[in-house]
């Protein structure tokens, strides 16, 4: 329990500083705010590069895909998140919570996992976004955060 401490550390820090830093509105999901971004996995004494993406749904409803590279496999999957809608707020930030489906593939064997997430969406501007979630597996497996910075269209 100890280990999930910094979760809410993690998140009250990119809250504050999205609101302090940036004049913008906040877009939820929704078609138009989409992005795909490199990006970087830590969990479990280990790292992984990787290709994060956002593709509105709905509204408030985002999926998710992502395409990560540790160490001698791969791992794929997607997560359908709600997106809260903060458009009427100084701040740029879209925060979200969903659920999602990991498939990893290493050394002639198959894994698959689901999880938990939870994160935000950092409008830096109408071109560039700053990510950063934590997955949190249902079964055995590792909490990992991703961040990344990519590409709005």
């Amino acid at each position: 329990m100890k280990k999930l401490l910094f979760i809410p550390a993690i998140l009250f820090a990119v809250v504050i500083t999205a609101i302090t830093q940036s004049p913008q509105a906040a877009l939820a999901g929704g078609i138009g705010n989409n992005y795909i971004a490199p990006s970087v996995s830590l969990g479990g004494g280990s790292s992984a590069f990787g290709i994060d993406s956002k593709i509105g749904v709905a509204d408030n409803f985002s999926i998710r895909p992502f395409v990560k590279f540790p160490s001698g496999g791969t791992g794929y999957g997607a997560s359908l998140t709600y997106d809260w809608d903060l458009r009427q707020s100084p701040a740029s930030i879209t925060p979200f919570l969903g659920l999602g489906f990991e498939f990893q593939t290493a050394n002639n064997t198959t894994n698959s996992n689901g999880f938990g997430q939870i994160g935000a969406d950092f409008n830096v501007s109408d071109q560039v976004a700053l990510l950063g979630s934590v997955a949190i597996p249902f079964s055995n497996g590792t909490t990992t955060v991703n961040i990344g910075a990519g590409l709005r269209f």
